[in-house]
């Protein structure tokens, strides 16, 4: 079956906060879908003015709400990627002989992780009346407010960070709301043991479906939304939800794909400045729930590189599903369950590439989940692979899919029609991760691919993963490893 190669068009002379895109032309993509992506970075802004404030007291804190100012981190933006010398590559090459991907759902770095110590948090949000309002105590459970794609670039405003309070469900301040340390010990210690990355962007606005294609292909094809109850048709004619390529009369939103390099600059600076209305009426149309881009599976399938994908009980991901190539080819045997992960590394065959998809009551999924009964499983996962023979050539990386509609307070990089969304924690746990280490590059989630296409020496699939960090530079191949940090799960409390 051909798999489809496409090349995408620049916004001439489009202008972001941060972003300065080149001058509208083709690309030529040779192993790119179509969103080789209709607007590629050159250049992140010299300065980012953050608010921070650093503590790990439990509770709310009696503190003035007045953020402290931060310089701004040293960042590489896509297109000028951090790439690693080849003496490194060797290094990580000897060293990593497996990457895990685990991902998690809906939150924001300063959600989670706004008050650790030494990194670009907030215990501060603003409004869009420009209200400064401290971020409570979140509840264990605490409910998700609208975190769509037109959400994303709602809260976003135009880099303002200050609508969170107009999204769908975010009315009375339920985005405002961050975990404390005592919430979240698990994370909190695998946070100060190996990297945690503050400047880890999700790829688009969101939601789930369309961020998970990111996590394969560094790209979601043009796809702006996964499938919804309303308008109603989405769920095809059979009304079973996200059956995908498996049911021919399923839609989802996409951007047209026949946009000029003048309808692309429009709907870049509608992005700019949230006019999601406009937005919409003007370059979305709802097409087939089904693509057939190629994604790194298959560029590990071509490098003969073992992969499975490790995917539990979850009615908002089924990304493969989304591929028709792989969900009607010999790749479809590689989806299995995420009880299939603990059994493959038992028996010594865990593959080079796993992705990790826990069950829905395991994925922190706001309202769906427990954020405690989900970092125990996470700790049930990384305490299985400490214990393997395994442990000593693994890179475990840990992201969470998109923002939830949770408050965040750094401005993501407006790289294409895309994205950024905003950021999301991501955790880099191995033996060989730099010890006690704030990444503060500028990643999202091709970076991840991009690590892997490196490691395993395969080429990029789209112009995302080709311009991002290959995160080799969060490694510390020389230095004795890291321990193994081996936690015991926690009580949780019950949920109403």
């Amino acid at each position: 079956m051909r798999i489809r190669r496409a090349a995408g068009r620049l916004g001439r002379g489009l202008k972001s906060r941060y972003v300065t895109l080149p001058t509208a032309r083709l690309l030529s993509c040779p192993r790119s879908p179509l969103s080789c992506l209709r607007g590629t970075a050159t250049l992140l802004a010299a300065a980012l003015i953050a608010s921070a404030a650093c503590t790990s007291a439990a509770g709310d804190d009696p503190a003035p709400i007045a953020p402290a100012t931060t310089p701004p981190p040293v960042s590489v933006a896509p297109g000028s990627a951090i790439e690693a010398e080849d003496e490194l590559i060797e290094l990580a090459r000897r060293k990593i002989q497996h990457v895990v991907y685990l991902i998690k759902e809906n939150r924001t770095f300063d959600h989670m992780f706004g008050r650790f110590p030494g990194a670009d948090g907030a215990t501060t949000g603003v409004t869009c009346d420009g209200r400064e309002v401290r971020l409570t105590r979140a509840p264990d459970d605490a409910p998700g407010p609208n975190h769509s794609f037109e959400g994303g670039l709602r809260a976003i405003n135009g880099g303002r960070m200050n609508c969170f309070d107009e999204l769908d469900g975010g009315e009375q301040l339920q985005s405002y709301v961050q975990f404390r340390p005592d919430q979240i010990p698990a994370y909190w210690t695998y946070a100060q043991t190996y990297v945690l990355a503050d400047r880890f962007f999700s790829s688009t606005y969101g939601p789930t479906g369309i961020e998970h294609l990111f996590t394969v292909g560094a790209t979601t094809d043009g796809f702006t939304d996964h499938q919804r109850a309303t308008p109603s048709g989405q769920f095809g004619t059979n009304g079973i939800p996200r059956e995908y390529c498996m049911d021919r009369t399923e839609w989802m939103w996409s951007f047209r794909l026949d946009m000029t390099p003048e309808e692309v600059e429009d709907a870049f600076a509608l992005e700019e400045a949230a006019e999601v209305g406009p937005l919409k009426s003007r370059y979305w149309f709802m097409r087939e729930a089904c693509t057939d881009i190629e994604i790194l599976p298959d560029l590990l399938e071509e490098a003969d590189v073992s992969w499975r994908y490790y995917l539990g009980d979850n009615d908002y991901i089924n990304t493969l599903a989304l591929i028709e190539h792989a969900i009607f080819g010999p790749m479809a045997n590689k989806v299995v369950t995420d009880d299939d992960f603990f059994t493959d590394l038992q028996s010594g065959d865990l593959p080079a590439v796993s992705w990790l998809i826990p069950d829905v009551e395991e994925s922190e999924h706001p309202a769906a989940a427990s954020m405690c009964v989900g970092e125990n499983w996470t700790v049930e996962v990384l305490n299985a692979i400490m214990r393997s023979p395994e442990w000593k050539h693994t890179a475990v990386v840990i992201t969470w899919d998109d923002f939830g509609g949770f408050y965040d307070h750094v401005p993501p990089p407006h790289v294409d029609l895309w994205g950024f969304g905003p950021r999301v924690p991501m955790l880099l746990i191995s033996p060989w991760a730099r010890q006690g280490h704030i990444a503060i590059d500028t990643l999202e989630f091709s970076s991840v691919l991009k690590m892997i296409e490196t490691i395993w020496d395969l080429p990029a699939l789209t112009e995302r993963d080709r311009r991002a960090s290959d995160m080799l530079s969060l490694f510390d191949f020389e230095s004795d490893p890291a321990p193994k940090t081996l936690l015991e799960p926690r009580d949780c409390p019950a949920l109403a």
